[in-house]
């Protein structure tokens, strides 16, 4: 009797524990027909045909309008904006997209029913190396090399990407739609960008263009991560670490010149000797080696002058003699000990060529910490090498390819190798000589996130943004930017801030065929880039006219450059000049987003993506938008986990793991995916997905089916319009329980509102499961059913105001999480739209709460005691209660129960408690709140309600049934 479930079950139990012709006479079954128990077509339970039928019936008449009716229903100056990061079209749906864009529809959603008109224009990226490559895997796949011919031409593999692409986004956006995903998915002129589309691209060259002219982007020779197997420069966010990486580990000693002489604060007697000293180095890029041109010391630390037990004289720094003392295996004696100061005047001899002699720069990177205090420098292979060999104009020595292979300016015996692996092998062989200790390290490398193939740092010539002139603005900005989830607000701030103060550049050009081209052209002779806004408006115009820029691959300069924009640019022949060949990095691509979607003014309210684009899309979001208007693109940022099994492995089809999210819809329904989604997607980086899980979360909606059917069937019977416009609730008709419900249920929505407001929507599903099951049906329900099926008319209309009120809350709170599901409901209720209806339902908050809070909840307490010490194996009507309390309890539950000392079963104690009679005393409970003592009745039950006791078993029906009963019409 006293146990939660779901209210429909409960009501059905009921009936048939009253009417069932096994359990009671004959002659009772003429009482069904007075009872008024729910009534609704709508179905209890859907199998996965008839709920798929449903859903794509609700997409195309219902939900499929919604985005529409927002623009012109909701009021445009509470506008909310969520800012759609693109995926990238090059593959079917998998769970992490339902997860970003389910998100995101529930933030849609819960502003839409709040009022606030919202902005989102969904998109995709449709660029890069991703694409690139499915489209050379379709080259390959169909076999279609031409004789002679290695691979595809740069207009080959952009048709063949574009089709891949168009077909993916196609594909992609039906799946969106079935998930209930809010947009304007048939417009493609303004419903949803492309970033392939004209009108995108050239915006975005324009935007290349005015940060050129502000030199805010520049072209220059430096270290990029470069990519040998994807022969293109790629950035940080392209990258992934192999943990398990091997490289050698080389200590080398490099002669100084003339041993040292240079540097007066040497010990002559140590200079009489005639024994070679040698600087100790240790690297673990061997193949860079060929392109040393310093060694870095700093200034601030002592060195050492010491010799091995081999009888070596090394120079190293002072705090680090045990550790190299201990990484060679060999005892040292110090000689003398120099400032580091001292060592600017000494010069060494080259590692590969004695005959070229090298400085020795300060550094302040050169730290003591492990190594040997002295750092081999090769300014195209490293970052702090590059400045420092930068501040001092030494030019920059490359002898690697863009395949990674040593050029014709390498040693002999090193051209047409491989750097990476026969580069090491070959440059170690040949230093075996100057070698004091050749091991392995296991370490964290770089690797192309693509191909998984190492990557180097490589001096080439590129495009970069000059990030050191944006850091201290976009540091502002970001420290004003609220993050979500709040638990993780410090942890996740402190990331992109770290980012961008490490960050001293972003090269944003690539060497790819597929993607947006630098709109530049270079002088044939002397390399130097031409842009200019003349070129920028022919490239504009043709691109209108062409819906296309492919024309920049296949048209000749002298068809692309009219013949007055030559001389304009100061040249006689279109040979003097080349077109660039390089396209826009896709992190520039679709960081520039903002500008097409939100224009030069506005900023979104929130951006929503995974947590690993802090490196990604949020910063170059970041960086492009306070480049171009000084302010941040975003006001809030929420961040979400990863999909992974149930043993937190990464998804993949070579494992077997991968749960397919259109497998989940058509299993368990398109509900069901989103209530997985709301209940696990924010609370963990990793976010597991089982079938255990899901099924969980389809249990759960199923619960609130069952739910929702009942009040359907007490509120709409036969969905008549005339009937629920009479349901007014009358206020002085309300009982206590009735007033603590309503009082609950402010709360409930007041809670829901804020929970979703703080995205916090793991906290929402649970406080809206335990709301259904234990308030309303394991409560309010079960305990007023008496009352729905067997009370007179006016308790009942009022009953019937109270529950009308609860199905739009409920409704109201479970909208934006399983729409399906309310707006199919609703077709049972209203006409029109949920969300369209909702805006214009009334508020309903009930008066005098407060002492009906304190005495039902006081009743409840009661009831707990009860359950503890009653035997509830039997029929809880037929028990009676004596309850000794103390003065203040009694006050509060005589508000339920005013005949103190008769009893009285009519009551709202007794409705609460189920108990067939009460009665109230003042007196001493012991050591417990409430002493109680339960007796069983022996009188009978009304063979109507079940409810009230009879004085004899002459009765058949209680007073209050028989009174009801007169009042009908006499039933056969």
């Amino acid at each position: 009797m006293f146990q939660h479930r779901s209210a429909w079950i409960a009501g059905f139990r009921a009936s048939t524990r009253y009417f069932s012709t096994k359990s009671v006479p004959q002659a009772e079954i003429k009482y069904t027909t007075t009872i008024n128990l729910p009534k609704t077509k709508f179905a209890a339970r859907l199998s996965a045909e008839k709920r798929a039928e449903i859903e794509e019936q609700l997409r195309k008449t219902c939900l499929s309008k919604l985005y529409s009716w927002n623009r012109t229903a909701l009021p445009a100056e509470k506008e909310f904006i969520l800012h759609d990061g693109p995926p990238y079209a090059n593959g079917d749906l998998h769970m992490g997209h339902a997860i970003n864009k389910i998100l995101k529809d529930l933030i849609l959603k819960h502003n839409i029913i709040s009022g606030r008109r919202v902005h989102y224009v969904p998109g995709w990226d449709c660029h890069g190396l991703p694409i690139e490559l499915k489209a050379l895997e379709a080259f390959s796949r169909k076999k279609t090399k031409a004789a002679g011919k290695d691979h595809k031409s740069a207009p080959e593999i952009r048709t063949t990407a574009r089709k891949f692409a168009l077909e993916t986004i196609a594909r992609q956006k039906n799946g969106f739609e079935s998930w209930g995903v809010t947009g304007a998915w048939s417009d493609e002129a303004e419903g949803y960008y492309r970033t392939l589309n004209p009108r995108y691209i050239g915006a975005q060259l324009r935007l290349f263009y005015e940060l050129y002219e502000r030199k805010l982007i520049y072209r220059d020779l430096k270290p990029v991560y470069w990519s040998p197997s994807s022969q293109s420069a790629l950035a940080e966010a392209e990258l992934e670490y192999d943990e398990e990486h091997q490289s050698p580990s080389l200590y080398l000693k490099l002669g100084l010149e003339n041993r040292g002489a240079s540097c007066e604060a040497i010990d002559q007697q140590l200079l009489g000797t005639g024994t070679e000293i040698h600087a100790a180095i240790w690297t673990t890029t061997p193949w860079t080696l060929p392109a040393n041109q310093a060694i870095c010391y700093n200034p601030a630390l002592d060195y050492d002058l010491v010799q091995s037990t081999a009888g070596d004289i090394l120079l190293v720094g002072k705090d680090l003699i045990d550790y190299l003392a201990d990484q060679l295996g060999t005892k040292f004696t110090v000689l003398q000990t120099l400032s580091g100061a001292a060592l600017q005047s000494l010069r060494y001899h080259h590692p590969l060529h004695r005959e070229e002699i090298l400085p020795f720069l300060p550094a302040a990177h050169v730290k003591a910490e492990k190594g040997t205090g002295l750092v081999h420098t090769a300014p195209a292979h490293g970052p702090e090498d590059f400045l420092v060999c930068l501040e001092r104009n030494i030019p920059i020595k490359n002898l690697i390819d863009e395949h990674g292979l040593y050029n014709d300016r390498a040693p002999k015996f090193l051209r047409g190798k491989y750097a990476l692996t026969e580069g090491n092998q070959l440059v170690t062989n040949e230093l075996a000589k100057s070698t004091l200790k050749l091991g392995t390290l296991v370490h964290s490398y770089p690797i192309d996130w693509r191909t998984k193939q190492p990557v180097m740092l490589r001096a080439s010539d590129q495009w970069f943004i000059d990030t050191n002139s944006l850091k201290r603005r976009a540091l502002e900005e970001v420290r004003a930017v609220e993050i979500f989830p709040r638990t993780s607000a410090d942890v996740s701030k402190k990331v992109i801030e770290g980012q961008l103060q490490k960050r001293p550049y972003w090269c944003i050009s690539r060497q790819r065929a597929w993607g947006v081209p630098i709109p530049v052209l270079y002088d044939a002779a002397t390399k130097v880039p031409i842009a200019s806004k003349a070129l920028l408006a022919v490239i504009e115009d043709r691109l209108a006219k062409e819906a296309s820029i492919d024309f920049w691959w296949t048209v000749p300069l002298e068809e692309l450059v009219p013949a007055e924009l030559l001389k304009q640019l100061g040249y006689e022949s279109y040979a003097q000049l080349e077109k660039g060949k390089d396209i826009l990095d896709i992190w520039f691509d679709s960081g520039v987003s903002w500008l097409t979607v939100l224009g030069k003014d506005r900023v979104a309210d929130l951006y929503l993506e995974g947590v690993d684009q802090f490196t990604g899309w949020f910063q170059s979001s970041l960086l492009t938008s306070v480049a171009a208007r000084g302010k941040a693109p975003y006001k809030a940022i929420f961040v979400h986990g990863f999909a992974v099994d149930e043993n937190g492995m990464k998804m993949s089809k070579s494992l077997g793991n991968v749960i397919c999210p259109k497998q989940i819809a058509s299993r368990y329904g398109c509900d069901a995916l989103r209530w997985w989604v709301c209940s696990h997607a924010i609370q963990n980086t990793s976010i597991p997905v089982s079938h255990k899980l899901l099924g969980s979360s389809a249990e759960n909606v199923q619960k609130l089916r069952g739910i929702l059917k009942f009040l359907l069937g007490v509120v709409a019977p036969g969905g008549s319009d005339g009937e629920r416009l009479k349901h007014v609730v009358q206020q002085d008709h309300l009982k206590h329980v009735d007033r603590y419900f309503l009082e609950q249920l402010e709360k409930f929505a007041r809670n829901v509102q804020g929970l979703y407001e703080t995205y916090q929507y793991n906290k929402a599903t649970a406080v809206i499961l335990n709301f259904c099951l234990s308030t309303l049906s394991g409560l309010y329900l079960h305990v007023i059913k008496d009352r729905l099926y067997c009370g007179a008319q006016a308790e009942h209309a009022n009953l019937r105001a109270v529950l009308d009120h609860t199905y739009r809350v409920l409704s109201k709170a479970l909208w934006p999480i399983v729409p399906f599901l309310v707006e199919e409901s609703w077709t049972y209720y209203d006409k029109g739209a949920f969300y369209s209806s909702s805006q214009r339902a009334p508020s309903l908050f009930p008066s005098r709460t407060a002492a009906s809070v304190n005495a039902v909840e006081c009743a409840l307490d009661l009831r707990h005691a009860v359950y503890q010490q009653a035997q509830l194996n039997v029929n809880t009507w037929l028990l009676e209660l004596d309850v000794e309390c103390n003065e203040t309890d009694r006050t509060l539950l005589s508000m339920l129960h005013p005949t103190l000392e008769r009893h009285e079963s009519s009551t709202e104690l007794c409705e609460l408690l189920q108990i067939g009679s009460v009665t109230l005393r003042e007196g001493f409970a012991g050591g417990n709140r409430f002493a109680i003592t339960v007796t069983k009745s022996g009188k009978p039950l009304c063979q109507r309600c079940r409810r009230f006791l009879l004085p004899t078993a002459e009765h058949l029906t209680c007073d209050r049934c028989s009174a009801i009963l007169r009042q009908l019409s006499p039933v056969n």
